[in-house]
């Protein structure tokens, strides 16, 4: 199946260029490749990339990951719809592994492989594991993968109503807007894998501050999507607010300062700390319907059910 990538950006027109070379040389002839700016302050250095690179453009007049790739998804058509950021190269063969993981027509997300550009250094949103493996409604999200590399069969994107606009950067709830979509669509009734061979690499570019912002952004979003999800399974939201809180958190940070990493212990700390903002944030927040705990077995490519 043929596969559209969506790359959303603000306000890096530099990293963007990097991510449209390395899309192209890893997207087959027949894909699709769309630019959504997300609210960038200087439009038109975006536009000026888009516009030399011969890549379709939407722009988004308010800012938010999720509102973007909603609208990067609404513009395209291909079957398989893949997202991938500005700060992301990639790597050739990366759709046609994607796309191979699709072979179950059960299958509604697949998600690959991140390694970072560098080794050492204040490392974020890298997934190094190699084995294959299926993802179902009982696992945790957050460790499905992350939304540098994630593919949607548009039937179970669209059946779920794609990203929650609530989450992400430059929402209400920082991050987990991946997680968010993971737990939706596996909830649904669809079926996820992991797969190594779909492989991209993460500039690390961010500086400490950055850095230790962006920790105490993705506790935001695991605090807020654990409110969202105990909305409707008490049992399963105390679950993963413990897993954020405690395992990712707490117990990370104690771990880190046994091994005498400071950084890391502090960085684990905050993300701990945004986890009990988010929660709390979200604990009242009025949520849209979500689908049902009935089995959906399957869409095919064109919206037909297709039996187990």
């Amino acid at each position: 199946m043929n596969a559209a990538v969506v790359i959303c950006t603000r306000d890096r027109p530099a990293l963007l260029e990097e991510a449209i070379d390395a899309a192209r040389a890893a997207s087959r002839p027949s894909d699709e490749l769309v630019i959504v700016d997300s609210a960038s302050r200087d439009p038109d250095a975006i536009a000026l990339v888009a516009a030399s690179a011969d890549v379709p453009l939407v722009r988004c007049a308010t800012p938010g990951v999720s509102r973007a790739r909603n609208a990067g998804a609404a513009a395209t058509s291909a079957p398989l719809i893949a997202f991938t950021d500005d700060d992301c190269r990639p790597q050739p063969g990366w759709t046609t592994a994607l796309d191979a993981a699709f072979t179950d027509p059960r299958t509604g997300l697949v998600t690959g492989r991140i390694l970072p550009d560098r080794t050492g250094g204040r490392a974020l949103s890298v997934l190094l594991d190699d084995q294959p493996r299926v993802l179902v409604a009982n696992d945790d999200p957050a460790t499905a993968g992350s939304g540098a590399n994630m593919a949607f069969r548009r039937g179970a994107f669209d059946a779920v109503g794609g990203f929650d606009d609530e989450f992400g950067p430059g929402a209400r709830f920082r991050a987990a807007e991946d997680h968010d979509l993971f737990w939706r669509v596996l909830r649904a009734g669809w079926v996820g894998r992991y797969a190594p061979d779909a492989v991209v690499v993460h500039a690390q570019w961010r500086g400490l501050g950055a850095f230790l912002a962006a920790n105490v952004g993705y506790g935001v979003g695991s605090g807020a999507l654990a409110a969202k999800v105990a909305s409707v399974d008490a049992a399963r939201g105390r679950a993963l607010l413990r897993a954020a809180f405690v395992d990712k958190g707490v117990r990370r940070a104690l771990t880190h300062l046994r091994a005498g990493y400071e950084l890391g212990a502090l960085a684990s700390l905050l993300t701990a700390s945004g986890v009990v903002a988010g929660a709390a944030r979200a604990v009242r927040h009025r949520w849209s319907a979500m689908p049902s705990d009935q089995s959906v077995e399957g869409t095919d490519e064109l919206g037909g059910h297709v039996g187990p």
